[in-house]
């Protein structure tokens, strides 16, 4: 897609603007005068939606936003997409289906990603944040679509993208992946046995013609790490009650108020996370999946006055809790 009149400057500060005043009507005129002036719907959405709620999240784990602005700062850009959404031509090219990850619910990155293939001619089609397994089958036995993409914004989404695969591959549909739950490399989305990786949704227009029209139901996934990942997952919520009251991590986080914005708060949600983060390592076969989560966890908790220590006090206690799972245990390390 050739940009001819790209997203200005001042225009991103306006929207910017727009965005932290809570202001759908003022951040909406923005990307309609973008659009009046000639920029491209997709230019429009990456250089005013996608770089304000990267700005969003970036501001949140600096502690300079709390939990309820962010919200309110998404819901701005979930509606302008929205009232962009229509002025699409009516695309009459391949249909697609997109869904977020599993428990994903900020629906943003797949709104912004089903709009821009719309742009590029595919029929797309959002299904929703948090597709269950259900839902796409469901939609798929409906539909009939060429191709279904798959968003993932966390890497903890990982395994939850597996079971997904297993489920669109098991109607012989191609399932593409992206997001940034895959940092990039092609390689993890390979190893969920997705049948492509797409770091754009420009890059999955271009694909499309290369896509088979039938796929086989995937591989079992049968490498050590997988076997301790199953493992994991089927007793993922007594791990994480066992690391949040392992003596260590109780000392660390010490007295909790409950606000959704204290630094303990936030550490004691995120053990989850972890726990799916290592669970996703092992079926991609990355321990930077986990080391990428460890360094965000810190960059967090010490933004938020918190001690990176209790950072640490989680990791030992989450190591020794999974003591018995060798792969595990190297990946923690």
């Amino acid at each position: 897609m050739t940009t001819t009149a790209p997203v200005a400057t001042q225009e991103q500060d306006a929207y910017w603007s727009a965005v932290l005043a809570g202001d759908e009507r003022a951040a909406y005129d923005v990307a309609a005068d973008c659009l009046a002036r000639g920029v491209p719907l997709p230019e429009v959405l990456d250089g005013l939606v996608r770089g304000s709620q990267a700005r969003v999240g970036a501001l949140w784990a600096a502690n300079g936003f709390t939990v309820a602005q962010e919200h309110a700062a998404t819901a701005v850009s979930e509606a302008v997409v929205g009232r962009l959404a229509p002025l699409v031509v009516t695309p009459t090219g391949p249909s697609v289906l997109v869904a977020c990850a599993e428990r994903e619910w900020h629906a943003l990155p797949a709104l912004v990603v089903t709009h821009t293939l719309r742009a590029g001619g595919l029929r797309a089609e959002f299904v929703g944040p948090s597709a269950s397994r259900d839902q796409l089958v469901a939609r798929i036995l409906d539909s009939g679509p060429r191709a279904v993409l798959l968003s993932a914004s966390v890497a903890s989404s990982l395994p939850r993208v597996r079971r997904q695969i297993e489920a669109v591959r098991g109607t012989g549909t191609p399932v593409v992946v992206g997001g940034r739950a895959f940092a990039g490399d092609p390689a993890r989305a390979q190893r969920l046995g997705a049948t492509a990786y797409a770091a754009t949704a420009e890059g999955v227009v271009r694909m499309m013609a290369t896509l088979p029209h039938h796929v086989t139901a995937a591989a079992p996934l049968r490498t050590p790490g997988a076997q301790e990942a199953r493992s994991i997952a089927a007793s993922s919520d007594e791990v994480v009650r066992d690391v949040l009251s392992d003596r260590r991590v109780e000392a660390a986080l010490g007295h909790r108020d409950g606000s959704p914005d204290d630094w303990t708060t936030v550490l004691a949600t995120f053990v989850p996370h972890v726990v799916d983060c290592v669970v996703g390592a092992l079926l991609v076969e990355d321990p930077a999946v986990v080391t990428a989560e460890r360094a965000w966890l810190e960059e967090v908790v010490v933004h938020r006055g918190g001690d990176p220590r209790a950072v640490d006090a989680v990791w030992s206690a989450l190591a020794a809790r999974l003591r018995e799972h060798p792969e595990a245990a190297q990946v923690l390390a």
